[in-house]
């Protein structure tokens, strides 16, 4: 009765939505631009109710969220070619707000398989169609956050996204380690949300209005850069990005956060909500930052910061999530010193994209060992294991560490290049012998996984690889790895593509 009730409701949604797309979406240019999230925001409210009437299959999850990611980037494509700026009061889209979308809705896509790929159906985090759901409602904080272009619009897509990774984090809610990452992460963002929330006040106690566009129009007619108030206004707005994103010294906790989550929570936290954050932060650096020299030296210092402190704490930690984590900093920190450079911010999406596959990879291959049967204990020791289990899943491996540490000829190493040369381009010359020298002693810890790997005098037995599961994912990881070793013959169309999005 139930499946005949839920079929019945499929039948009724799907033309409830055919109507309201032929009627109103299609014909209506203001919602027209915008048509993307409200069938985003009507297929998650239907995978919501349909998930009331019967308890979804892993498939019955993976079919409807196929088909929403296929529709909603089928409608994203379609407003490409017919747009290219649109600004109204609340919201805006442009052509590079609708490519880092969908680039978002990928690097879902990727999590929510590898999820339903790994996880036991009898783990404590399998939760079927509320774990996917919960994560699709913090995808949707992303995208109101892409297209915000207002304050408090920025703020309420924050919090969404926010709201559901505290979830996340403790979906095993009988671990300590889960709990524990939660109430951490629950702490960090909410002292980052207090914070740029009291930006957010003094911009409007400044100006009386919170539209992106009005704002930058005041500050270019007021003289206004001597205004104490306005000053910190934005520097609390800046701290609220930069704890977002985890940037010396905002990362607290960090480290201990991704420890804690389980592994494709960690996996969800590295990829999916830094890329849309960062978007927002290159807009409103060039709204309002970019009129003032002071913002230039704190980018400048927080983005050093991060390489040197992420560099050095990744020497000494043996787990490899919080390897990941301090990772994630200093490659986020390459990031924001590009961005706060001259003409940088191309180079800062280049780079982030790199980092996004790179970091894809490594994590898929990371999820295929713990899938294994065998114990394995989240320390820099567990690689040993594919020594004697598979041989080039070993050197695939290898490839996509030492292109994390930006060696020649992996893609890793070209991201790394273009910020040395904006450097010298702008006579930046001791920073860029400074980051040289802390690019090489950041090869320490990735060639010292690659010693685990083929060089560790301890014998471990094959790993037994669940083959249902994983050739698929051999599938995946042999493509990005094949991305990895051709790329310097794809970089150049890429790059001026992005040179023209962002220039």
């Amino acid at each position: 009765m139930k499946d005949l009730i839920g079929f019945i409701f499929v039948i009724i949604y799907g033309i409830i939505f055919l109507y309201l797309y032929t009627s109103f979406i299609s014909y209506n240019d203001y919602i027209f631009f915008f048509s993307p999230e409200l069938i985003y925001l009507y297929g998650l409210i239907g995978i919501y109710i349909y998930g009331l009437f019967r308890r979804m299959s892993k498939y019955d999850c993976l079919l409807s969220f196929s088909l929403l990611m296929y529709m909603v980037i089928k409608q994203y494509i379609i407003v490409l070619e017919s747009i290219k700026t649109t600004n109204i009061e609340l919201w805006s889209v442009d052509e590079k707000s609708i490519y880092i979308k969908i680039v978002l809705l990928i690097c879902l896509s990727i999590v929510i398989s590898l999820m339903y790929i790994f996880e036991d159906c009898t783990s404590e985090m399998y939760l079927n169609f509320e774990s996917l759901n919960i994560m699709l409602l913090c995808v949707f904080g992303l995208l109101i956050l892409i297209i915000s272009n207002h304050f408090i619009v920025l703020y309420l897509g924050l919090e969404l996204q926010s709201l559901a990774i505290y979830i996340l984090c403790c979906l095993k809610r009988y671990s300590n380690k889960s709990v524990e990452a939660g109430l951490k992460y629950f702490i960090y963002g909410s002292y980052a949300s207090l914070v740029l929330l009291l930006g957010i006040s003094y911009i409007y106690l400044i100006f009386g209005t919170l539209n992106y566009n009005d704002i930058n129009l005041l500050i270019n007619l007021w003289d206004i850069n001597n205004s104490i108030l306005l000053h910190l206004a934005l520097i609390c707005i800046l701290i609220g990005f930069l704890f977002k994103l985890a940037i010396a010294p905002f990362h607290w906790w960090l480290a201990d956060i991704f420890e804690g989550t389980p592994d494709i929570i960690t996996f969800f936290l590295a990829i999916v909500p830094k890329l849309p954050i960062f978007y927002l932060l290159y807009k409103l650096y060039n709204l309002f930052f970019v009129y003032f020299a002071l913002y230039f030296y704190i980018f400048l210092i927080c983005s050093l910061m991060s390489i040197i402190i992420g560099t050095i704490l990744a020497l000494y930690v043996v787990k490899l999530k919080k390897l990941f984590a301090y990772s994630s900093i200093v490659h986020m920190g390459y990031i924001l010193l590009a961005l706060s450079l001259n003409l940088g911010a191309f180079v800062s999406f280049y780079y982030f994209l790199i980092y996004l596959l790179i970091t894809i990879n490594i994590f898929s291959i990371y999820l295929l060992i713990k899938s294994s049967k065998v114990v394995v204990s989240g320390n820099i020791t567990d690689f040993s294991y594919l020594k004697n289990s598979n041989k080039l899943l070993a050197l695939i491996t290898i490839a996509s560490l030492l292109s994390l540490a930006g060696i020649p000829p992996f893609m890793g190493f070209y991201g790394k290049l273009l910020v040395f040369n904006i450097l010298i381009s702008s006579d930046n010359n001791m920073i860029c012998l400074l980051l040289l020298l802390l690019s090489i002693l950041s090869c320490v810890y990735y060639i010292r996984l690659v010693r685990f790997i083929f060089f560790d005098d301890r014998l471990y037995e094959p790993i037994a690889f669940q083959k249902k599961k994983s050739k698929y994912v051999f599938m995946f990881i042999a493509i990005l790895f094949f991305l990895n070793i051709t790329f310097l013959f794809i970089q150049e169309p890429l790059l001026l593509y992005i040179i023209y999005l962002f220039n």
